[in-house]
């Protein structure tokens, strides 16, 4: 339990200094959101394609560094803002990529 904790920390940790970093170059809050999910689809489709067991704490750390909570608030934000176009692209570029990336991080790992 304390692993899962320590890892689920790490995770979040990451995912702060990943969205600082990417916010201070390009000062898109919501790329920073986009960088962290895709990265973690990849990380979690690589995971899976080596086997790696989802009781695994490699697991607490990804579900902590990605955050599928900020990608739909920064959505209900565009649509509040009569900006549905822009939220509609970004739930769309999101859920996208991150299945793609995923399915390419799987068929490295699984070669």
């Amino acid at each position: 339990m304390i692993n899962i904790a320590v890892f689920g920390f790490l995770g979040a940790v990451a995912r702060y200094l990943c969205y600082v970093a990417v916010e201070i170059r390009a000062h898109q809050p919501k790329l920073a959101t986009w960088f962290v999910n895709s990265a973690g689809s990849f990380v979690i489709g690589v995971c899976i394609g080596a086997g790696v067991s989802a009781s695994s704490s490699i697991f607490a750390f990804l579900g902590a560094f990605t955050t599928f909570s900020t990608m739909a608030l920064d959505s209900v934000k565009d649509f509040e803002d009569g900006q549905w176009k822009r939220g509609t692209f970004y739930i769309s570029a999101t859920l996208v990529c991150g299945l793609l990336l995923f399915a390419a991080g799987y068929s490295v790992a699984s070669v």
